[in-house]
C-alpha cells in the first residue's frame, strides 16, 4: 500500500475515534455535570434564603419570601408549621401567591426531574419552621436531546474537514520521501553530482542527510579502492616486466655457459683447454649469484621494509660501515671526503644502509683515477658526489633506476655490474616515503641527493 493512502487512511481513523469519543464523552459527561452544577447553585441559594429568615417573626419571613420570588424563579419556597401547616404560601397572601401555590403542584407532578431542599429554622418566637425547597432539572434532558441531533451532524463535519486536511497532509509528507525516493534510484548510476535534498529538521531531513554522508564515502571509497587496483595493476605489469627481463638476463649466460661445457666436453677447438673455460665458467656462475642475490634482496624488500622501522642515527650507522670504503680508497688512491652532522631518520636500519651502500659503490665503481669521492651528511640531506669517468646525459638519467639498464659504454658485465643496484636503491627509498635527486654537476660528476624529513631527537 502507498504511504500517502497509508497516512491518509491512518489519520482520517485516527480523527473519526477522537470525535466519536469526544461526542459519546459530550454527551454522557455533560448531563452529570450539568446536574453537579445546578445542585451546586440550588444549594447554596437555599442556604442563603436560609440564613437571612433565621429568627425572623412569620410576617418577615413571608415577607422575604415574596420578594426572592420576585426577583427569582429558579428556587419554589414552602414554609411549613410544625404540625405541616402550610405558612408560606398562604391562600390569604394574594393572587401571586396563589400563582405560587399552583407552581408547586405543577412541578411535582411534571415528568421533568425535581428535587427538594429541607432545613429546620427557628422564628422569632422560638417557634420551629420547616423550609423546603424545590428546583427543577428540566434544561439538562432539553441539552441532551439537542446534542443528540446534532451530533450525526458534528460527525459529518468532522470527519469531512479531517479527510481533507489528511488527505492534503500526506500528500505534502511523502513528496520528500518521494523526492528523497528518485535520488536514490539516480545514485544506482553512482553518479558523484547526485544528492537527496534536505528539506527542514525533522527525521526525514536526517535520513536525506545521513543517505548522503553514506553516498560520499561510497564514492570516496570507490575511488581509493580503484586507485589501489591501479597501483596493484601497475605493480604487477612492473612485476611481469621484471621477470621478462630477469629471464632474458639470465638465458644469455647460461646459454654461454652450456656451449663452453659442451665445447669442453667433446673437446671441440679452443675449449680443448678446460683450465681456462672452466675459470670462465665460474666466473659466469658467480656473476649470476650476484644477481640472484640482488633478485632475492628485491623480493624481500615489499615484506620487510615497512616491519622493523626505528628511529635511529644515521650519522652513528655511517660511521660504523665506512671502514672498508676508507681501506678501498687508499687503495685505488681516491680522495675519500667524509663530512657527517648528527641526522635522525625513520626506516630499516638494514635496508636503508644497503642503499647507501649501492650508491657507494657505484661512486668507487666509476669515479676516474685519482678522482674525489665526497660523502656528506648534513641537515635534511645526504650527498654522495664523485668525479664520474663519464657523466651521464639527461636520457640516460631518466633510464638508470630500470632494472638491468646499463649505459652504452658499461655494456659489459664486468664494468656495469648486475644493473639492478640503483633499481634497488629507488625501491628502498621508494618504501620510505624520500625523495632523492640524481644529477650532473659541472659535465664532471655526478651527484646522487636524498632529502631526508626533520625527525626530534
Amino acid at each position: 500500500m502507498k504511504i500517502v493512502k497509508k497516512n491518509f487512511l491512518l489519520t482520517s481513523s485516527i480523527i473519526f475515534v477522537v470525535v466519536t469519543v469526544v461526542l459519546a464523552s459530550l454527551y454522557f459527561a455533560m448531563p452529570l455535570y450539568y446536574q453537579q452544577v445546578k445542585s451546586s447553585e440550588a444549594r447554596r441559594e437555599f442556604d442563603q434564603v436560609a440564613r437571612q429568615i433565621k429568627g425572623k417573626s412569620r410576617q418577615e419571613i413571608g415577607e422575604l419570601l415574596t420578594d426572592y420570588s420576585k426577583k427569582s424563579n429558579q428556587i419554589w419556597f414552602t414554609l411549613l408549621a410544625k404540625d405541616n401547616t402550610i405558612l408560606y404560601p398562604s391562600v390569604e397572601s394574594g393572587a401571586e401567591d396563589s400563582l405560587q401555590l399552583t407552581i408547586v403542584p405543577t412541578i411535582a407532578n411534571s415528568d421533568y426531574e425535581s428535587k427538594t431542599l429541607t432545613e429546620t429554622i427557628a422564628a422569632a418566637d422560638g417557634q420551629e419552621l420547616t423550609l423546603n425547597g424545590e428546583y427543577s432539572l428540566q434544561p439538562v434532558s432539553d441539552a441532551s436531546r439537542i446534542l443528540l441531533n446534532l451530533y450525526p451532524f458534528v460527525l459529518l463535519l468532522s470527519l469531512s474537514l479531517g479527510g481533507i486536511a489528511a488527505y492534503l497532509y500526506s500528500r505534502a509528507s511523502s513528496q520528500r520521501i518521494k523526492a528523497i525516493s528518485r535520488s536514490t534510484r539516480q545514485m544506482i548510476s553512482l553518479a558523484p553530482d547526485v544528492v537527496c535534498p534536505v528539506k527542514g529538521r525533522d527525521e526525514i531531513a536526517e535520513l536525506a542527510d545521513d543517505i548522503n554522508r553514506l553516498y560520499a564515502n561510497l564514492l570516496t571509497s570507490m575511488e581509493a579502492l580503484r586507485q589501489e587496483n591501479e597501483k596493484v595493476a601497475e605493480s604487477e605489469r612492473e612485476k611481469a616486466e621484471f621477470l621478462r627481463m630477469t629471464s632474458h638476463e639470465l638465458k644469455t649466460p647460461i646459454t654461454s655457459m652450456m656451449g663452453m661445457v659442451d665445447g669442453m666436453i667433446y673437446g671441440v677447438g679452443e675449449f680443448k683447454d678446460r683450465d681456462r673455460y672452466l675459470q670462465k665458467c665460474r666466473e659466469i656462475l658467480e656473476e649470476q649469484s650476484d644477481l640472484v642475490q640482488s633478485i632475492l634482496a628485491i623480493s624481500k624488500l615489499e615484506m620487510q621494509t615497512e616491519k622493523e622501522q626505528e628511529v635511529f642515527s644515521l650519522k652513528q650507522l655511517l660511521e660504523e660501515n665506512l671502514g672498508s670504503y676508507r681501506i678501498l680508497a687508499d687503495v685505488r688512491h681516491y680522495h675519500f671526503q667524509v663530512e657527517l652532522a648528527e641526522a635522525r631518520v625513520k626506516g630499516n636500519r638494514t635496508y636503508l644502509l644497503k642503499a647507501i651502500k649501492n650508491l657507494l659503490d657505484n661512486a668507487f665503481h666509476y669515479t676516474v683515477a685519482g678522482g674525489q669521492i665526497v660523502l656528506r651528511l648534513e641537515s635534511g640531506q645526504l650527498i654522495i658526489e664523485n668525479e664520474a669517468e663519464r657523466v651521464l646525459d639527461q636520457t640516460q638519467i631518466q633510464q638508470i633506476f630500470q632494472p638491468f639498464y646499463r649505459p652504452d659504454y658499461s655494456r659489459n658485465r664486468k664494468d656495469g655490474g648486475t644493473g639492478l643496484g640503483l633499481f634497488i636503491v629507488q625501491q628502498i627509498l621508494d618504501k620510505h616515503g624520500l625523495s632523492y635527486l640524481f644529477e650532473a654537476v659541472d659535465l664532471k660528476a655526478m651527484r646522487f641527493t636524498i632529502f631526508l624529513p626533520s625527525m626530534e631527537s
